[in-house]
C-alpha cells in the first residue's frame, strides 16, 4: 500500500519492498506537485515456484504483475512532529498466469493518517478495494477442474463478479532524514463473497527514500563559488 505521508508540496518519495521469501516485490513512487495534492503509483510483481509441479492438479508455477495509479488530498499539521492525514484514489490492472490465465482491474480508495520526523514515521491507512478479473483463459481445464478450484461459484465464474476487500494496514519507516527502512503489515478483509483462495495478510519489508531531502543534503555540500 503506498501511503506517502505528504507534508509539503515538492516532496517526491520512491519506496522499494518485498516479502522475506522474495515471492512479492512492489516499488512505489509519489510526489505532491503542489501543497495538499498528491500523486501516487506503484508497480507490483508476485511469483509462485511450484516444487512438485503438476499440471492436472493445478501445482504449477505462477506469477503476476499490476500497474496502478492514484492521486488524493493531504493535510499536514506540526513542526518537529508533523501530524499528517490523507485520502488517495486510484485504479490500475494487470495479469497473472497459472493454472489458468486471466487480467484484472483494482479500483480502490484510501484514506490514512500518521505521524513523521526526520528520523522516524508511521502510517495507519484503510483501503477499500474493488476487484475484477476478466478475459478467463481456463487452459484446457473443464468445468469440473474449475468447480473444484473455485473458478466457478454455482452459474459464476470468477471474472463476471466483482470483489470488494477492506484492507487495513500499518506502515513504518526508520533511519535517516532520506533513507529509511520500512516495514508493511496489511490484512485483507473480503467484504463480497470470496470463493476462491487467497492470501489474508501481508508482510514486507524494504527502503523508503525521500528525494527531496537527498537534494538538500547534495546541495548543502556543493562548494560555493566565489
Amino acid at each position: 500500500m503506498n501511503a506517502p505521508l505528504f507534508t509539503a508540496a515538492k516532496e517526491a518519495h520512491l519506496s522499494g519492498s518485498a516479502t522475506p521469501d522474495g515471492a512479492f516485490t512492489d516499488v512505489q513512487a509519489a510526489y505532491s506537485p503542489i501543497n495538499h495534492l498528491g500523486i501516487i503509483g506503484n508497480f507490483s510483481t508476485f511469483s509462485y515456484k511450484a516444487s512438485d509441479a503438476d499440471a492436472p492438479s493445478g501445482n504449477v508455477n505462477a506469477k503476476a504483475h499490476l500497474t496502478e495509479l492514484g492521486a488524493g488530498y493531504y493535510y499536514a499539521t506540526g513542526n518537529k512532529v508533523k501530524a499528517a492525514y490523507d485520502i488517495y484514489a486510484g485504479a490500475g490492472g494487470g495479469s497473472m498466469q497459472s493454472d489458468v490465465n486471466m487480467n484484472f482491474f483494482r479500483a480502490f480508495i484510501q484514506p490514512g493518517a500518521g505521524l513523521r520526523t526526520h528520523w522516524f514515521e508511521v502510517s495507519l491507512n484503510y483501503r477499500l478495494s474493488d476487484i475484477r478479473y476478466y478475459h478467463l483463459n481456463t487452459n484446457g481445464h473443464d468445468s469440473a477442474y474449475l468447480q473444484q478450484h473455485n473458478l466457478v461459484d454455482g452459474n459464476k465464474r470468477i471474472d463476471n463478479t466483482n470483489y470488494l476487500f477492506a484492507e487495513p494496514s500499518i506502515t513504518i519507516r526508520g533511519g535517516y532524514k532520506f533513507i529509511k527502512i520500512q516495514t508493511q503489515y496489511v490484512i485483507a478483509n473480503p467484504i463480497s463473497n470470496v470463493p476462491w483462495q487467497y492470501y489474508n495478510t501481508l508482510l514486507n519489508f524494504g527502503l523508503s527514500f525521500e528525494l527531496e531531502e537527498l537534494l538538500a543534503a547534495i546541495n548543502t555540500k556543493k562548494p560555493r563559488k566565489s
